[in-house]
């Protein structure tokens, strides 16, 4: 059953929106999503307002349904819309950025927000919610379709999320506007190798930034934006299913195969961050997976136990459904690891041709002893 025309409507201006540096860009990429666009020019020549229709949506004397950006969504207007765009100091981006390195980008900026959100500090939270919104419309226009629908309505359960009274000012998620502006430039991800998997480490992050978000909005009794970000996360959820499973198989399946030692290693660098939480994350079906890019991150040069009080500094972890999965991807984010590490099949040392031996001697005769 096709949504009503106005959610449609608000989800291609919020697509056409997620990144864009210009009105004039706003405007090209809503007529390349085929909507139908209407600007009001006062007597100056000045444009103060648009509105937009869906192709063929037509009232019973067959004229166009027109619906203004203001009544899609209050800031949707364009005076909204030219306010966030301004605020966004970052030149145009030139050229075209890879999918992966799109998204590593965006859980940096999304690790930033979490700072924000865990502060009491409402302004900037609320700029922090608008920019994950943002990152969230562009993620669900660039990613392949193993997670594209579970994104696009992590997207539209979102927008909910970013309405209240807390006006956003956009002056702190210019990180995200960035991030936003180069996941669609980069274009479609693949959703295999290191875009798969550097898709995995940022949605890891954007479910804590949903939860954070309900707990946020929670406090301040939102309660319909509460539960809005806690049906995004939902849906980030099945996203990150899809997108990690193929990388964390092989991370697994590399910690399994450690030598003892290593992986004894692992566990005292676990009980020596998170005593209290050690034997639930060596429990957890991914604890491998962890043991091996804690490995991985010694072999790289860092410390295991810096490295790792670095992650859990970053958020508590009471609520994280899986504590090896979000700290092994901060992990890796944090020591610039490959998201889809590719590991040298252990090679077996062939084991060795016996030799064939010589023929013995036959052993010298004896003479018969003689009794005494």
């Amino acid at each position: 059953m096709d949504r009503p025309a106005r959610d449609q409507l608000r989800d291609a201006v919020r697509r056409a929106l997620a990144g864009a540096s210009t009105e004039e860009q706003f405007f090209r990429r809503l007529t390349a999503q085929g909507v139908r666009i209407t600007k009001r020019v006062a007597p100056s020549g000045d444009i103060t307002g648009f509105s937009v229709a869906l192709p063929g949506d037509r009232n019973r004397d067959g004229k166009p349904i027109w619906f203004s950006g203001s009544k899609l969504a209050p800031d949707l207007s364009l005076p909204r819309i030219r306010q966030r765009l301004a605020a966004d100091a970052a030149p145009p981006s030139e050229g075209t950025t890879e999918p992966a390195r799109a998204r590593r980008t965006a859980t940096t900026a999304a690790a930033d927000a979490l700072r924000s959100l865990a502060q009491d500090d409402n302004e900037s939270a609320a700029d922090q919610l608008v920019g994950v919104g943002e990152v969230l419309d562009a993620l669900a226009q660039t990613s392949p379709a193993n997670t594209r629908a579970e994104l696009q309505a992590a997207a539209r359960d979102f927008e909910r999320a970013t309405r209240s009274h807390i006006q956003a000012g956009n002056y702190h998620n210019q990180a995200f506007r960035r991030a936003a502006r180069d996941l669609v430039q980069s274009g479609p991800a693949l959703g295999k190798g290191e875009d798969g998997a550097a898709a995995a480490m940022l949605l890891s992050i954007l479910i804590t930034a949903a939860v954070m978000a309900a707990h946020w909005h929670a406090a301040r009794d939102h309660a319909q934006q509460a539960a809005a970000s806690r049906q995004t996360a939902t849906h980030l959820r099945a996203a990150y299913q899809a997108a990690a499973s193929a990388p964390l198989t092989a991370m697994r399946a590399t910690g399994q195969s450690l030598p003892a030692p290593a992986q004894h290693h692992a566990a005292e660098v676990i009980r020596a961050v998170l005593p209290t939480e050690a034997a639930r994350i060596q429990a957890e079906p991914n604890w491998p997976a962890l043991a091996a890019t804690l490995k991985e991150a010694a072999q790289a040069g860092h410390d295991p136990v810096a490295l790792l009080h670095r992650a859990v500094d970053n958020r508590e972890l009471t609520t994280a459904g899986s504590l090896t999965d979000v700290l092994l991807w901060r992990l890796r984010h944090k020591a610039h690891l490959p998201a889809a590490p590719t590991y040298a099949p252990q090679q077996r040392r062939p084991t060795p041709t016996p030799r064939s031996a010589p023929p013995t001697p036959p052993l010298p005769a004896q003479a018969p002893s003689r009794r005494r």
